[in-house]
């Protein structure tokens, strides 16, 4: 697996996306680079699917990671922060001038990274069966509710939600607050708006610089997903950044 990878400029954040179907050739090499907690954790997995998607997602991130830094992929040390989000140490121990983030859904999975700018990243499938009217009605806001059951149509507030969801979980993410921030303490945006944060009520986790929200574009053959990308400081442009295609 060859990655290409330039110097990231402040403001330049890369999405990469891995299909878990495009990697099971590498799934044992991947697994042979985890950790051995991260092999730990992926033995843990009852199901043989889920065991392979955690091995090649983290494997991937550990090689695309690895490429920024000119680190060996088993060399990576990951330490967690207070509320769980990871970052990196070098072998001596220091931090490491990189931020990333990654999530996933089912085969997909987006990983997010930035020079020196905490970032958050979510992406969902707008078609999963869930209950996602009493998701919302649980965890967003009375505005938020009310932006999205004004839209007419089922499938079209359906839709809303997972975009609306993708946004929420970028910002807490982005934020590193972990479950310590509810989703019903922010307020944000419902689409067809553009995202963005009205408002913040919790004292507690309040964002150290402005975040700023992108919707990804996603490739054709991914129309069901929706992804969201959140930046805290300056912020010019992403990159979509698709290995399967180098």
């Amino acid at each position: 697996m060859q990655i290409k990878t330039e110097k990231l400029n402040t403001g330049q954040i890369d999405v990469w996306i891995c299909r878990a179907a495009q990697w099971t050739g590498k799934r044992d090499v991947f697994f042979s680079e985890l950790s051995p907690e991260e092999q730990k954790r992926a033995l843990r997995f009852k199901f043989s699917e889920h065991k392979d998607r955690f091995v090649i997602f983290h494997g991937f991130m550990r090689r695309v990671l690895g490429s920024y830094l000119a680190f060996e992929a088993s060399s990576l040390v990951f330490k967690t922060a207070e509320k769980g989000k990871p970052y990196l140490v070098s072998p001596d121990n220091e931090i490491c001038p990189l931020n990333f983030n990654l999530s996933h859904t089912e085969d997909i999975a987006l990983l997010a990274v930035s020079s020196g700018q905490e970032v958050g990243i979510d992406i969902e499938n707008r078609q999963r069966t869930s209950d996602w009217q009493g998701i919302a009605r649980r965890f967003c806001t009375p505005e938020e509710q009310n932006a999205l059951f004004l839209i007419e149509g089922m499938a079209e507030q359906r839709e809303a939600f997972y975009d609306l969801w993708t946004r929420k979980e970028a910002y807490m993410k982005v934020l590193g607050s972990g479950l310590a921030l509810s989703p019903t303490q922010f307020n944000l945006t419902v689409a067809p708006q553009p995202p963005a944060l009205l408002t913040h009520y919790s004292e507690h986790f309040r964002p150290q610089k402005e975040v700023v929200f992108e919707t990804i574009k996603l490739p054709k053959n991914l129309s069901d997903y929706c992804a969201t990308l959140a930046v805290q400081g300056i912020f010019t442009k992403y990159k979509l950044m698709d290995p399967g295609s180098l």
